[in-house]
């Protein structure tokens, strides 16, 4: 592949993509230092909107064909909502059912609804989910009139599910890398959307048809009547939700958009000055979607699930990311066969059966104590459709290829046996946790095919496939009893020079995220909140409102020193 000019629009996210690149002569530009005086808070508010609280539910006793607010209330609390509180001494600070890096949640959702279940509780309209208070702000209504057409025209689908980021939140801690992370966690929150739908029974699918222009108006994004320095949001996606919902007849986004009235609500946020990262600011500037024809039907994997890919509540909501790991457990073949075999993209099988696109993703896999397989270097074979390809361009001489017996997985062991231990710690730039585990990952992306055939927004769309996978093995890991962490920081062109793949600006292939699992060493020294300690799990919306307020200052009080420190120390939650 030709490397890109100046004047070829890929060279801008190309030369992002090597500028944010980790090397082991020196990291990505980022903060010397972190400035607690702008750090922005991990909770966006909706001034002056009014609020409809959900109830907290523990099991839903039967799917609801239609979004009642319990079901809501379960689906948004197992997707964005708040898990626990951790806290150590005078430090305070969250976990959610999404994670991301840092513990800085760039991600937003927000709930577009057009067939209600209750009119007289939640009418049709826009929706913003401020997960501190495990509440919905009504930013604008829809008309009733273009809802009841939607309705009919779309009958296994009662409304759809808007993401959007706020990259300075990650920019304030990790600087020109921060764009990357955005987009991990975009991938996550997907993920943990999809599987939320499933827990209440409901579907997704993810629409890739509309410009990010159509995405924003859709969401408000695009209404600057924000308070005074408020951080500006980046529209993402738009998925569609209901008892069966398909892409086959196109949804009206521009009539949507145009169909929203009514609207209520200023966004907050930081008002301190804030630096921007050129690196950033330059794929902001070309990353942008516009509208996009629907892709061709995507390739699925053999249906050799033996069961379905279904977490419960309690296993979502005890989630969370390894900080450490004891270097010595390991983990069974069952258990490490099945996880994997979820990362492939199968039909009905959640998350993926939201993705509209190929897999694009290969797993570079650095087993250390799995069962039944020798400790070494191991490929899963995500995207067989660019087999030829990928296996061409790897170029490392001593790559074995051979395929993992006694699996249905296309597996193949490329340098077995051998311990990586060392080196997978320190491709990871030095972070132990990496070499302590069962086994880690690299998540190698067809980075140059997919930005040639599809734009530079499509930048975005590896990474939240990056994320999807992610979240599939930290869920996994919590079911086989040991716990994953993902990894943001990893030294790209070490990883790229395992496998003898090209580095620099016409690199076909690109690692685009990492990930370990073990057994977790837990710090006795924190101390566990339940997530909503002042909402009774009984209570229903209608004598929560009394307490809002007062929750709201409680969780974020501005300028909170111990808490923002803290929010900065903790990894990926």
């Amino acid at each position: 592949m030709p490397p890109p000019s100046k004047a070829d629009p890929l060279f801008s996210t190309r030369a992002y993509h090597e500028a944010s690149k980790h090397r082991v002569e020196g990291y990505a530009p980022s903060p010397g230092f972190l400035d607690w005086d702008s750090q922005p808070s991990p909770f966006r508010r909706y001034v002056g909107a009014p609020v409809v609280p959900l109830p907290l539910v523990e099991v839903l006793a039967d799917p609801p064909a239609r979004p009642t607010l319990s079901a809501l209330g379960h689906m948004m609390e197992l997707a964005l909502g708040l898990t626990a509180w951790k806290s150590l001494g005078p430090d305070r600070w969250p976990l959610r059912a999404n994670p991301s890096s840092g513990n800085l949640h760039p991600t937003e959702g927000y709930l577009l609804l057009w067939t209600s279940g209750a009119p007289d509780i939640l009418p049709a309209g826009l929706y913003h989910y401020a997960p501190q208070d495990h509440l919905l702000e009504r930013r604008a209504a829809l008309d009733p009139i273009l809802a009841a057409e939607l309705t009919a025209a779309h009958p296994g689908t009662w409304g759809a599910f808007g993401l959007s980021s706020l990259v300075w939140r990650e920019e304030w801690k990790y600087g020109s890398r921060a764009y990357r992370y955005c987009q991990h966690d975009l991938g996550h929150a997907l993920a943990c959307l999809r599987v939320a739908a499933g827990v209440v029974g409901w579907r997704m699918v993810l629409d890739p048809r509309p410009a990010d222009t159509t995405v924003a108006a859709c969401l408000g994004l695009d209404r600057r009547r924000d308070r005074a320095g408020a951080e500006a949001e980046l529209p993402d996606l738009l998925a569609l939700v209901g008892s069966g919902p398909d892409l086959a007849t196109p949804v009206p986004w521009e009539r949507v958009a145009r169909g929203l009235m009514d609207w209520a609500g200023e966004a907050d946020g930081p008002t301190a000055p804030r630096m921007r990262w050129p690196e950033v600011a330059g794929v902001l500037s070309v990353a942008g979607k516009g509208e996009t024809p629907l892709p061709p039907a995507p390739g699925f994997a053999p249906p050799t699930v033996l069961e379905p890919f279904a977490p419960g509540p309690a296993l979502i909501r005890r989630r969370r990311s390894a900080q450490r790991m004891d270097g010595e457990t390991g983990m069974e073949w069952t258990a490490f066969e099945r996880m994997l075999s979820w990362t492939l993209p199968r039909r009905g099988v959640a998350p993926f059966d939201l993705w509209p696109w190929d897999p694009a993703l290969n797993l570079l896999l650095f087993v250390h104590a799995v069962g039944k397989l020798e400790p070494g270097l191991y490929l899963l074979d995500r995207c067989s459709g660019r087999a030829a390809e990928f296996r061409a361009a790897c170029s490392a001489p001593d790559l074995a290829w051979t395929a993992v017996p006694g699996t249905d997985l296309p597996l193949f062991a490329l340098r077995a046996p051998l311990d990586l231990r060392r080196e997978t710690s320190k491709l990871s730039c030095h972070q132990g946790i990496a070499g302590r585990g069962a086994f880690s990952l690299g998540m190698v992306g067809a980075l140059g095919p997919v930005l040639e055939e599809e734009g530079e927004w499509a930048y975005r769309r590896l990474h939240w496939e990056a994320g999807m996978i992610g979240q599939v093995l930290y869920l996994e890991a919590e079911a086989a009893g040991l716990r994953g962490t993902g990894i943001g920081c990893f030294l790209d062109d070490v990883v790229h020079g395992l496998l003898g793949l090209e580095t620099g600006l016409d690199a076909a292939w690109a690692t685009l995220y990492h990930f370990t699992i073990g057994m977790p060493l837990e710090d006795d020294r924190l101390s566990t909140e339940p997530a909503y300690a002042l909402l009774s799990e009984t209570q229903g919306p209608a004598n929560r409102h009394f307490m809002l307020g007062d929750l709201h200052d409680w969780i974020m009080p501005r300028g909170g020193l111990a808490l923002k420190r803290s929010l900065a120390k903790q990894g990926q939650s």
